[in-house]
């Protein structure tokens, strides 16, 4: 269920499906109970938020992907590790330290990378439900089958609900938040050609969070004040493909990513209200061939990244922030394997980031 290999250069630990049965984690923020090398923190008590820490570093230093692309940027970054089921995990790659210059230049402390099921792989028909006597309801789902010409179909849902807050400590507020999450992934596959990969997916998520304090709170002069209540209303979407292709010489391939997503928050905090827009795209080419000798490997390729953010903030002061990002980059990589006994990786990228 966990395995590392010795024989690789890069120091990369593998947890399967069986790992994750262990933790009896519902979403990604739980499935590194288990996992020595990587912590998950509570970084705000009140609504949940989470972050990962790697080598003692907190989680904006490490990368985290989802088969390869971008999977918490911008204003997902702080609750999206309970965005992704436990469920339809595959399996996850932790790479400790800076990892290879093909995905990006963010990983300085380490590298996640998430497999999710896909339609050749998932099972046929999946279902499992929980329940508790705190209210919460969670159920999830995967379901595939082959469709004609050549195609695979997989859908993975899964829908949480928290009736009811809960304040076991009896400090007056809410220890586990009412809670409503609806997400659903449709993922499709060809396999008509064995020189030729497409796949591409689009996914939906709905969240609404009440939390904070649970009653009025008796104030200095004998009156009651409004409770200091949480309110976040969270919807996403998004649309990834992957395109390969495999030509005729031995080792030569071109691959190409792809990822469009919208990310849409507002939260009350109190008195204070929050909306924020992001719009992403996601692009990654690469390709891979060799010295005329499998022992000499290069890859080399460029990225793309675009973030818009719409942000603003009501309360005593009114903020609004507007910006674009932007950046590219190129990337190259050359693995030397003479034999058995020796292997050495060398890779170089250069980025150039434009804010507007």
């Amino acid at each position: 269920s966990n395995a590392k290999s010795l024989l690789k250069t890069t120091n990369v630990e593998w947890i399967s499906a069986a790992e994750l049965q262990k933790a009896a984690c519902c979403n990604l923020s739980e499935s590194f109970e288990t996992n020595p090398s990587v912590d998950v923190s509570f970084t705000d008590a009140i609504t949940g938020a989470k972050q990962i820490q790697m080598l003692g570093l907190d989680g904006v230093y490490t990368q985290i992907l989802s088969e390869n692309m971008p999977l918490l940027r911008g204003l997902s970054a702080s609750y999206g590790l309970n965005y992704l089921p436990g469920s339809w995990i595959e399996s996850i790659q932790v790479a400790k330290g800076t990892g290879s210059v093909v995905n990006g230049f963010e990983s300085l402390s380490g590298q996640i990378n998430v497999e999710l099921f896909k339609p050749s792989t998932a099972d046929k028909l999946f279902w499992n439900t929980y329940i508790s006597s705190t209210g919460t309801i969670e159920n999830n789902f995967i379901a595939s089958t082959p469709v004609k010409n050549n195609w695979k179909t997989a859908l993975l849902g899964h829908y949480s609900y928290q009736g009811q807050s809960v304040d076991q400590s009896g400090d007056g507020f809410a220890d586990d938040p009412e809670m409503n999450r609806l997400t659903l992934l449709n993922r499709w596959e060809y396999t008509g050609h064995e020189n030729r990969h497409i796949a591409f997916g689009v996914r939906y998520l709905n969240e609404n969070r009440v939390t904070g304090q649970l009653s009025p709170v008796l104030s200095e002069g004998d009156e009651f004040v409004q409770p200091y209540e949480v309110i976040m209303d969270t919807e996403q979407g998004e649309f990834h493909s992957k395109t390969g292709f495999i030509f005729d010489k031995p080792g030569t391939s071109l691959g190409i990513l792809s990822s469009l997503r919208y990310h849409k928050q507002e939260t009350s905090f109190g008195n204070s209200f929050y909306s924020g827009m992001q719009h992403s795209l996601y692009l990654n080419a690469i390709y891979q061939s060799n010295f005329n000798c499998l022992k000499k490997i290069y890859k080399v390729g460029l990225n793309y990244y675009a973030d818009n953010y719409k942000e603003n903030l009501e309360g005593l002061n009114d903020y609004e922030f507007i910006r674009n990002d932007q950046t590219i980059g190129a990337f190259g990589e050359f693995n030397y394997k003479p034999n058995e006994r020796f292997s050495s990786i060398l890779g170089m990228r250069a980025d150039h980031s434009r804010k507007l």
